[in-house]
């Protein structure tokens, strides 16, 4: 989904982010901290505190990889979506998590509870710059393959801004007028992509949810952000969801795609409630194939 999106996000009403704001008027300006500017490639951008030169080095391969698999997935021979302007995105990258929550709220009116942000903006504006802002964890940048996706799928998968979407979110820094849309969603899409595609067959963590009580597919379709939420529900069983879509049945996602890259979102609900609880039963199968699997080969 073309938006922003948060990992581990907590849901922050405009009064809490006012609040941070008070406390964070006298932050320097965002080109004196974030000082370092490097360019991996004509869309790709990383700008950073304190970066490595083997740190941009790793992140732009990382990020250029991304990339090509991205396009050989979709086969989208670099053909954005229409009236879409985000020819590159970049990387706001803080040095540490205290940096970032002392300094991101002043720096891109966003909150800073959080483990990075996409940040789309108006991609139907000529000089709309999409941004991702995050910070180092570990030695490296914190989500940095999940955003990046983000980024890919609203340019090449996802018609419109984030407010043109389907989810229930009404936070920052968009702040969606409500109502929210009627049922299916695409947040079981957008972030179990980038959950999928920035972890692959690795994650074994993610595999770990599948047991006694697993959600039916049919259910993920509904899967939001507010109601029908949560970290599991949104990102580990998102994972599942596309991954399962991707290798059984991917001419439905194709099909899909037609309409989610022409902003046709109704045609899209209408596919989606056609396909129901059909695959209930299968995906369930699957999921037990894929626990098995995964206990056999620790």
């Amino acid at each position: 989904m073309k938006n922003k999106h948060s990992i581990l996000s907590l849901i922050v009403s405009p009064a809490l982010i006012m609040s941070s704001y008070a406390g964070a008027q006298t932050v320097q300006p965002l080109a004196s901290v974030l000082t370092q500017n490097h360019a991996c490639s004509d869309t790709i951008i990383i700008r950073s505190q304190a970066l490595t030169p083997q740190q941009v080095k790793s992140a732009c391969l990382q990020l250029q990889q991304q990339e090509s698999q991205f396009h050989q997935l979709f086969g989208t021979l670099n053909k954005p979506v229409a009236d879409d302007n985000n020819h590159s995105m970049r990387a706001n990258v803080y040095h540490s998590r205290q940096d970032y929550q002392a300094n991101v709220t002043a720096h891109f009116n966003v909150p800073s509870d959080n483990g990075g942000m996409y940040l789309e903006g108006l991609p139907r504006r000529a000089d709309n710059q999409a941004e991702f802002v995050a910070y180092e964890r570990e030695g490296n940048v914190w989500n940095l393959n999940h955003e990046y996706i983000h980024y890919l799928d609203g340019r090449f998968n996802l018609y419109g801004d984030f407010c043109a979407s389907l989810h229930d979110s009404h936070s920052a820094p968009e702040y969606c007028p409500p109502p929210a849309p009627l049922y299916p969603h695409l947040v079981w899409w957008s972030e179990g992509l980038a959950e999928y595609l920035s972890m692959a067959h690795a994650s074994t963590e993610v595999i770990d949810v599948i047991g006694d009580n697993n959600f039916e597919l049919s259910e993920l379709f509904n899967t939001s952000y507010v109601k029908n939420g949560g970290s599991h529900r949104v990102y580990r069983w998102g994972y599942l969801a596309v991954r399962f879509m991707l290798e059984r049945h991917r001419d439905k996602v194709d099909q899909m795609l037609t309409f989610t890259r022409q902003g046709d979102y109704p045609r899209y609900q209408a596919l989606v409630a056609q396909w129901g609880s059909t695959m209930d039963s299968e995906f369930q199968t699957w999921l037990a194939a894929l626990a098995h699997h995964n206990a056999l080969s620790r």
